[in-house]
Parts: C-alpha cells; structure tokens; sequence
C-alpha cells in the first residue's frame, strides 16, 4: 500500500528536475480523497477580499479552513516537518519597477522578520534594513548615508510584520495568534483554489488561496500602501522546491491590486540556521538628544 511518505519519496526527484515547472507533483491520494467534503462552486474572477476595517473576528478556525491547512502542511512535507522548521534564511534578487535588488531575508516560526536589502542606482551602493522582533518594527538605512533607526509603522509596517513570503502562520506559537474563516472558491492563474482570511494579532487580515489539486498555497497577501495608497498587495508562488524538508516556492510576484509589479526570486533557503537575536532588536539610536534648558538653570 502506498504511504504518505513513499509518495513523497517519489515526487522529491521530479520537483528538482523541474523547478520550472508550476507544480511538479499531484497530492497523495488520501488528500485527494478529503477533498470531497470541500466547498465546491463555479469559481468567480480572482479577487482579495473587499476591504472591512471593521470586519469582526471569528471566535475559532472553521472546519473547512482547519481541514485546508491540515492538507497544506501534508502536502508541504508533512506536519511534523514544518514544526521541526524553527527559522530560515533566504538570500535572492528582487526585480521590482525596473530596479534589481539583492536581499537577505530571515523568518522565524514565531513570526520574528529581517529584510536587508541592497541596490545600486546612478553610482550610489545603497543597504536598507527592516526587521520585526516579535513586538516593534523598525528600518534602517545603511548606506549612502548612514540613518538612524526608525519605528516601522502605518500600512507599510503591518504589511511587513503580518505577510511573510515563505513561513506561513499555520503551525505554533505563531499560528496560536491567529484564527482563520474560509471565504469562497477562486482561481489563481487560471487553477481552481479555495481562499481563507487568516485574522491576525490586532485583528490584521490575511489571505491565503490554497490550490484545489496540491492544496500549497499559491497566493497570499494583505492591505499595504504603494505610494501612499493603500491597496491588495499580494505574492503569488510558483516553481516550488524542498528546503528543509518542506515545500517553499523558489519565485513570488509581487502584486498590487492584481497586476504584477516585480518577482522575488530565492537563489537559496537554509533552514534552523543559527541566529543572534540582535539581529531582530531595534538598535540605539547613535544621534544625541539636544535638551532645552529650563529657565533659572545655569
């Protein structure tokens, strides 16, 4: 009898003969199999939820959408594996409105976040850093000029704290501050998928459009700001390959509003790396705080 574990054996080479590839292997058959009891429907056009600021939490995860991320993380490697990735490290290029970035990109599965990137634009080398340590998110700028550290907030703060390109909010302790509602039947680049909102700390959305064949989730996103505008920002995933023992996409478009923008595109991912917590901390600020003196003082 085929097992779990021998059809992943089997579809290990074909992912990495074809990483080109959408998707290099169909489930195994007892997922399959679960699918049955799934929402099904004529999917409508692929559209993120519409925008509720006040939009009430659920009390608890649904079936459905328990059921949905239980086939993810068997499909992915299985369970015990994506609990076994505590952090990894990813280094790659993003292309984004005709500028190539390199970045270095770390994600903890306590939701902890480091972004560091750096470009070259009309002979000036800049290094820019963003980080989460659980609490407060912070920037930095680097270089040209060295900045002082700055409180990373509005749009552009939250989307970076709760949307992660590649450990998604679905095992604990992260997961343990999320509930999640199953919302309808959509299509990602023409394939059927089932979306869930994931409702995160401070009642934060997020989207997640799981694929009605390999049960990955193949786009996800939230609210963000481009040009100070708030909009769907989205990445939708693509040529998926083992790290660690778990299935990430080796490729992300950016999406804004449901056009593309850019790519993120992983040259490599380690996973359980040793890290300094430092990394994630908001450092001093090194510019010294003028004082007024009060009247009378000398």
């Amino acid at each position: 009898m085929e097992t779990k574990n021998s059809v992943k054996s089997r579809c290990r080479p074909a992912l990495a003969l074809a990483l080109a590839l959408q998707f290099a292997c169909l489930p195994p058959p007892q997922l399959a199999a679960q699918e049955a009891s799934l929402p099904e429907g004529e999917p409508g056009a692929l559209k993120a939820p519409e925008p509720e600021p006040d939009a009430e939490r659920p009390e608890r995860t649904d079936a459905t959408s328990a059921k949905l991320i239980e086939n993810y993380l068997a499909a992915g490697g299985g369970a015990d594996a994506h609990r076994a990735v505590h952090n990894l490290r990813a280094t790659g290029v993003i292309n984004e409105a005709g500028k190539t970035k390199t970045f270095e990109l770390v994600e903890t599965r306590d939701g902890k976040r480091y972004l560091a990137t750096k470009w070259r634009h009309l002979g000036q080398d800049y290094h820019e850093v963003e980080a989460f340590d659980g609490l407060v998110a912070w920037k930095r700028r680097l270089s040209p000029r060295k900045g002082p550290p700055e409180n990373h907030g509005g749009p552009d703060g939250e989307h970076f704290i709760h949307q992660r390109w590649l450990l998604h909010p679905f095992v604990p302790p992260w997961s343990a501050k999320y509930v999640f509602r199953y919302q309808s039947v959509a299509r990602v680049q023409g394939r059927q998928a089932y979306l869930v909102v994931g409702y995160g700390p401070n009642n934060v959305r997020s989207w997640f459009y799981f694929d009605k064949e390999t049960f990955l989730v193949t786009r996800h996103g939230g609210l963000g700001s481009i040009a100070g505008v708030r909009e769907y920002l989205d990445f939708r995933a693509s040529r998926f390959a083992y790290a660690g023992g778990i299935l990430l996409p080796k490729k992300l478009e950016l999406l804004a509003e449901n056009d593309a923008f850019g790519t993120v595109t992983f040259e490599q991912i380690e996973t359980n790396v040793a890290l300094d917590s430092e990394r994630f901390a908001m450092p001093p600020n090194p510019m010294p705080i003028l004082r007024s003196r009060r009247s009378g003082e000398l």
